[in-house]
């Protein structure tokens, strides 16, 4: 074979193999499912309290924390420091002033993921993942802990750093001072490993760990960019989502030693987000089901992303469940990017990554999306990604794959 024919037959091979290695990836990431908008609720946003990326509701006070954090924003050439805003669920609708319970503490503070816990006397405590470099630095991530006071104020108590966990995403308080936490990835933020193996989808480094309040531990493995992590409301199932994975795993808990061990996984098809559950054991969900519009819409303001919430209805065998649609829009109505969704009463309330505030939705009389319109699927059918890689982890029995 002449030398220009190995040339171009080179180029033929490499041009060919990144067209697969861009639709495999632009497959895997939702970029060719079809999207039918469901949600026949009406929706009022409301101002004040950017990069909402997460929530923790508190249903006793009934009250909703924020971890507000504006990521678009910089003042010479810093990020702006976030807030934890608390927003009583009677009126949240009003547009009013907010005002940041931490006081100002720590100075420099990039909230992530909230979770709260109440403990028997009801004093209530508030931890949030701190991203002190700003939200797109990992380097000295740590957890906040806050003592809500008499006035409503939060009061930092504790500063938590783990040693070799970096990369938090999310937590589960499950004391005052002991919390489970998702670690996103094993690579670098921003590094070729971690954009190579985002694109092929081999990622499985996310991993749970726990701090029992002394020390931190990795429980658990094998999660495509470990996302959100939530507990059952009898403390006995922990849940956690895996974004690259597009599932929700479940895993059995033992409350006094806060050991784990998975039981199921469910795999949703989307890129799943933050976690909530309600007192019945729903498990509430946003995610990206276009996860290249996502970060397309991260780097640009003007790119829209999709927002999608779905519920997760587990099995009382404890195995399995139902999964629905409650809420799905293209985000060309001037809200993209859901990162987490909370019910309360006949409230849908969403926050997103990058918006200037919360969406407040009131839900039809019917929301689930197989009463609501039975004959629409949740997914493009001819997306066959998912089922094709499920039945490789079925096959090869790989560990922490859904099954």
């Amino acid at each position: 074979m002449k030398r220009s024919q190995i040339l171009v037959l080179t180029g033929v091979i490499l041009v060919s193999t990144l067209s697969y290695t861009w639709f495999r990836t632009a497959a895997r990431s939702g970029e060719f499912t079809t999207l039918v908008p469901v949600f026949e609720g009406s929706c009022r946003d409301v101002g004040g309290m950017p990069g909402s990326e997460d929530f923790a509701i508190d249903r006793a006070q009934n009250r909703l924390f924020v971890a507000s954090d504006d990521r678009r924003s910089a003042t010479g050439g810093k990020p702006v420091r976030g807030a934890i805003y608390g927003i009583s669920l009677a009126n949240i609708e009003q547009d009013i002033a907010r005002v940041d319970l931490t006081n100002g503490q720590p100075k420099a503070f990039h909230p992530h993921g909230i979770s709260l816990y109440k403990s028997a006397t009801g004093q209530t405590t508030i931890m949030v993942v701190n991203h002190s470099r700003g939200a797109y630095d990992a380097t000295g991530t740590t957890v906040e802990i806050y003592d809500q006071q008499s006035d409503g104020t939060l009061k930092l108590r504790r500063t938590v750093a783990i040693e070799g966990l970096t990369r938090i995403n999310d937590i589960a308080a499950t004391s005052e001072n002991s919390f489970y936490a998702t670690s996103e990835t094993d690579f670098k933020q921003g590094s070729l490993s971690e954009a190579l193996n985002l694109i092929t989808g081999t990622d499985r480094t996310g991993a749970i760990w726990y701090f029992d309040g002394i020390k931190g531990t990795k429980l658990a493995s094998g999660i495509g960019f470990a996302n959100s992590v939530a507990l059952s409301p009898d403390g006995k199932t922990l849940y956690a989502s895996g974004t690259m994975s597009r599932a929700v795993y479940l895993y059995d808990r033992d409350p006094s030693s806060g050991a784990i061990k998975q039981r199921d996984a469910a795999l949703i098809g989307s890129g799943i987000d933050n976690l909530d559950v309600e007192p019945d054991g729903t498990v509430w969900m946003a995610a990206h089901p276009k996860l290249l519009s996502f970060i397309r819409h991260a780097r640009d303001a003007k790119q829209t992303a999709p927002s999608q919430v779905l519920i997760l209805e587990p099995s009382p065998s404890g195995k399995g469940g139902k999964v629905d649609q409650v809420y799905l829009k293209d985000g060309s109505d001037g809200f993209s990017a859901a990162s987490v969704g909370v019910r309360e009463g006949e409230l849908l309330i969403m926050g997103s990554v990058f918006e200037k505030g919360i969406r407040v939705c009131q839900l039809p009389k019917v929301w689930k999306q197989s009463e609501s319109h039975p004959a629409q699927r949740l997914l493009d059918p001819e997306r066959d990604e998912l089922a094709k890689e499920a039945e490789k982890a079925a096959k090869t029995g790989a560990s922490g794959a859904p099954k």
